[in-house]
């Protein structure tokens, strides 16, 4: 039995929750597995935090898949539980960082939201430098990219910037599914020409 557990964060808007909902949707295909996740969305329509879970356990056989002891129980992950972290903007990855452990692995987005207080002069925002250290006070496998401008260059939007994401997880971890699993989901929705390229884009980064 193999469990990856995949916490994705950041701000309404960003497309986090599509992110989750794709990444459910890829292991349906998959015998021998379970796929469970939650949401929260509460700051989703207003530039506040959101995030959504991906929890798998890809079981050897059926009789592993059908003893209770070994389903899963809470769409939640745990402290320290996360095998990936995925976040969408650098401050809001602070916020979560109480779910990895020394072998996760960290892919964020180097482009700022600047908050109001910030641009009012009350207080600073940290620097990616502050950042990276603090995660490394807990795990060394981070990778950040400026996904925004990337997106931007090779399609004049902000829309796939989450796509390209997905892509560097690939990139980067030992998640247990191919990439070939969320490409069937992308073929299939909407923008889907666009979203396959900015697959691709992620996975070779």
């Amino acid at each position: 039995m193999k469990k990856f557990n995949i916490a994705i964060i950041g701000l309404g808007g960003q497309g986090i929750i599509t992110m989750g909902t794709v990444m459910k949707n890829a292991a349906l295909s998959f015998d021998l597995r379970d796929v469970s996740g939650s949401e929260r969305r509460g700051g989703a329509q207003r530039e506040g935090y959101v995030e959504t879970f991906v929890k798998y356990i890809f079981y050897e056989n059926k009789s592993e898949m059908n003893d209770p002891r070994k389903n899963m129980h809470s769409p939640m992950i745990e402290s320290g539980g996360a095998n990936a972290l995925i976040s969408l903007e650098p401050l809001e990855t602070l916020r979560g960082i109480r779910y990895l452990n020394k072998d996760s692995v960290v892919i964020f987005n180097e482009t700022p939201y600047i908050p109001i207080s910030v641009r009012m002069g009350k207080t600073s925002y940290p620097e990616i430098p502050f950042i990276v250290s603090e995660l490394q006070n807990v795990t060394k496998n981070i990778f950040y990219y400026d996904f925004d401008r990337i997106s931007l260059e090779k399609f004049k939007s902000l829309t796939q910037k989450n796509i390209i994401a997905l892509g560097a997880l690939f990139a980067k971890s030992d998640i247990p599914i191919e990439p070939s699993a969320v490409e069937n989901i992308l073929a299939e929705g909407k923008g889907a020409e666009e979203n396959l390229r900015a697959f691709e884009i992620g996975l070779n980064l």
